[in-house]
């Protein structure tokens, strides 16, 4: 790597790292808040009511200086992200295409966001041109649209508000079809001779692994009085809904896709080694036997990346919570008590994830899992289906295909209860 993309890179994780700072300390002041709330409603003297009120202000106060500073790291980020991205395409940051009008075009979805941010989004020509042609789709017989980058990266962006293991895979974005290779290799280097020749068998055993691009698509109806209204609420409605329709197929595929003979993307518990399926029983050592599976991952013969449990928000409450709350003898919490907006399992992170069966955990490297994206995505619409109603239907369609890479990076931990009698 040059040492221009080397700069870049450190000055992008070290403001990441004071993000995440920052991050943490926003969960200190929402703390903070949850404690004023309760201290205003105890408070009965003048004296009590005014120390409360100091703190309120501070708190505010804190809040606002918290917030101006992710605003400016995050700029900061989406700006260094983007140059980063240029210079590994090979294109000078001086030299980013742009179109007729003069705007910079290929923009990422950080840079997206800072638009957002500061409503230079919405003035962008290529999105109101968009919208405008959106607007009058209806009146074109079998007419497409395909979306913009900027808008499509919006979508993309925003998916993470309706998927949880969208986020964790990695992603590629190409055109057509496509094959990656993957080096399976994981045995150590050979000591030789100085004038030795390396065995051929340490050179690494390589698997290609095709991709193609597979449909997902889905209809959503628009009031026909909405279209005439502001670009910012067809905007928020429309990429909305074609994210949210999209994020949830594309978990669903994640997790038990079944391949390309049904054209859709292959997920990882249909792919699982038979080994990296176990049934365990909810005892006494239930929380031990469960976490031991993690061993099936994690061998210690290679890294691995973050593990995550992946489970439903009901396997987690019926059958985990109880082992992050201790009490004594007389009921009195002892313990630390788990953290529901952040749940772990013995500091694993813990993802929520209602395509997973009940009373099963997927512990997995998401990053062993990749996604394939590409470029474009559609619009085509009907007047015909909800006429009655004066709603048109807008259909969005993309084109994904996904596999596991490495399937031994992940096991399936069924819970069953006792048996009865046993």
């Amino acid at each position: 790597m040059a040492l221009k993309q080397l700069m870049l890179t450190k000055k992008i994780e070290q403001r990441k790292s004071a993000l995440n700072e920052l991050l943490e300390k926003e969960n200190e002041l929402q703390t903070r808040s949850a404690e004023l709330e309760k201290a205003i409603e105890e408070a009965q003297t003048e004296e009590e009511v005014s120390t409360v009120e100091e703190e309120v202000e501070k708190l505010e106060a804190e809040q606002k200086e918290l917030s101006e500073k992710k605003s400016k790291l995050e700029g900061e980020i989406a700006e260094l992200e983007g140059e980063l991205e240029q210079l590994n395409s090979k294109v000078p940051v001086n030299q980013q295409r742009k179109n007729e009008k003069g705007e910079v075009e290929g923009m990422n979805r950080l840079q997206v966001r800072e638009l957002l941010r500061t409503g230079e989004y919405y003035r962008r020509s290529d999105v109101i041109e968009f919208y405008e042609k959106f607007k009058n789709l209806r009146a074109v017989t079998g007419g497409e649209l395909t979306i913009p980058e900027v808008v499509v990266n919006r979508i993309m962006d925003i998916m993470g508000d309706y998927t949880t293991l969208y986020p964790l895979v990695d992603k590629i974005r190409v055109k057509g079809t496509t094959r990656i290779l993957v080096d399976t290799d994981t045995s150590p280097a050979t000591w030789i001779e100085q004038s030795g020749a390396l065995p051929t068998s340490d050179v690494g055993t390589i698997a290609s692994i095709d991709f193609d691009g597979f449909k997902v698509g889905k209809v959503t109806f628009v009031d026909n009085y909405l279209l005439q209204d502001s670009i910012i609420n067809l905007d928020e409605y429309v990429t909305k809904k074609i994210a949210r329709a999209i994020a949830k197929a594309l978990d669903l595929a994640i997790v038990k896709g079944t391949g390309a003979a049904n054209k859709q993307p292959a997920g990882i518990i249909p792919n699982l080694p038979v080994e990296n399926q176990v049934t365990i029983e909810a005892d006494n050592n239930l929380l031990k036997n469960l976490v031991k599976q993690i061993g099936l991952i994690d061998t210690g013969e290679d890294s691995v990346g973050e593990i995550v449990a992946v489970m439903k928000r009901s396997t987690y409450y019926n059958r985990l919570v109880e082992f992050s709350i201790q009490v004594d003898s007389t009921g009195n919490v002892v313990g630390k008590l788990p953290n529901l907006r952040t749940p772990d399992l013995l500091g694993l992170r813990v993802v929520f994830n209602n395509f997973l069966d009940e009373d099963t955990v997927l512990f997995g490297d998401f990053q062993q899992y990749t996604l394939v994206e590409r470029e474009n995505i559609t619009i085509d619409s009907s007047t015909h289906v909800k006429f009655t109603e004066d709603q048109t239907a807008f259909r969005g369609k993309g084109r994904f295909d996904g596999k596991p890479v490495k399937p031994e990076a992940f096991v399936l931990v069924t819970i069953t209860d006792p048996v009865q009698g046993a």
